[in-house]
């Protein structure tokens, strides 16, 4: 079952779980040995001396977080939070995230035609 679970949390993923110390904890994975043993670095922690620090846990004792799902109100917080740090690469990230999302022909609600040239920009012709 280890190379089951292995297999399903890699490096990056976020988890929760409890460490080999028995803290319960959140964050992400940094390395996976061939035993299953697992090197988390701790985001949020009951123990908060443990909160930034690396701590050892094996897979069985971790549940995946789920993915992040962008909406586009939260992009646009981030966004004005990357433009008061003065965080241009961040902005550049999230803008294209932002764009990505309202031209994704998936989405259930109205599709975005604000900035750029799209359907809703039309041409006048000046003789």
């Amino acid at each position: 079952m280890t190379s089951i679970r292995q297999d399903w949390i890699k490096v990056s993923d976020w988890v929760s779980g409890t460490s080999a110390e028995d803290e319960k904890f959140i964050g992400y994975v940094e390395s996976i040995d061939a035993y299953g043993t697992v090197k988390v670095r701790v985001t949020q922690c009951d123990h908060e001396e443990a909160i930034g620090q690396v701590v050892t846990s094996s897979l069985g004792k971790l549940s995946k977080l789920t993915d992040y799902v962008p909406v586009e109100a939260g992009l646009r917080s981030l966004m004005d939070l990357a433009l008061m740090t003065r965080d241009q690469e961040w902005f550049d990230d999230l803008y294209a995230n932002l764009r990505m999302l309202q031209f994704d022909p998936n989405r259930n609600d109205k599709p975005f035609h604000g900035y750029g040239s799209g359907p809703s920009i039309s041409r006048v012709r000046i003789d």
